[in-house]
């Protein structure tokens, strides 16, 4: 597929995709832009794209995966969430009183904001540690960082994470 072929394809199915994804999974999360740009990249980096004999088709399928991906570790993280609360308060998610869920929802927004708070390399380390389930060793040679390095930000985020779950 030439790189002219490849403009071709993103200008005539962008819109579609965006508006398939929309359809059928709403606006997000993830937002069917991301979706679809990731669908795209992924078709961009196959070894030999011209060998799709359908791209729409590809595309769709691999945007669809993409979508259903994000909603399993979703689901992943929201047991995740259920089993610390049930830890921490001795009690499971359904049996809370209002008040003490409104207390839980309030340490779950301080270490949301403690995350979207950290410096980029602790946020990456984080995702890329706990999301998806990758190995120090695995980080490092994605991201070409030292194990060291690695290692150093994954104890920085989670102390920062740390302190913004006792306060």
């Amino acid at each position: 597929m030439t790189e002219g072929t490849f403009d071709d394809l993103y200008r005539s199915h962008w819109k579609d995709l965006c508006q398939q994804l929309r359809k059928a999974f709403g606006s997000g999360p993830p937002e069917p832009e991301d979706v679809a740009q990731a669908a795209f990249e992924r078709l961009a980096a196959l070894e030999d794209p011209g060998r799709v004999r359908n791209p729409k088709a590809f595309l769709l399928v691999t945007a669809r995966n993409i979508v259903y991906d994000h909603k399993r570790r979703s689901g992943r993280h929201f047991e995740y969430a259920r089993t610390v609360l049930a830890e921490y308060s001795g009690q499971s998610l359904d049996d809370l009183s209002p008040e003490r869920l409104l207390i839980e929802k309030q340490r779950f927004q301080n270490i949301r904001a403690a995350v979207e708070s950290l410096p980029y390399k602790q946020k990456v380390v984080l995702r890329l540690h706990r999301e998806l389930g990758y190995t120090y060793k695995k980080i490092a040679e994605e991201t070409g960082w030292s194990y060291g390095d690695v290692y150093r930000q994954m104890e920085y985020a989670l102390a920062a994470l740390s302190g913004a779950l006792k306060r």
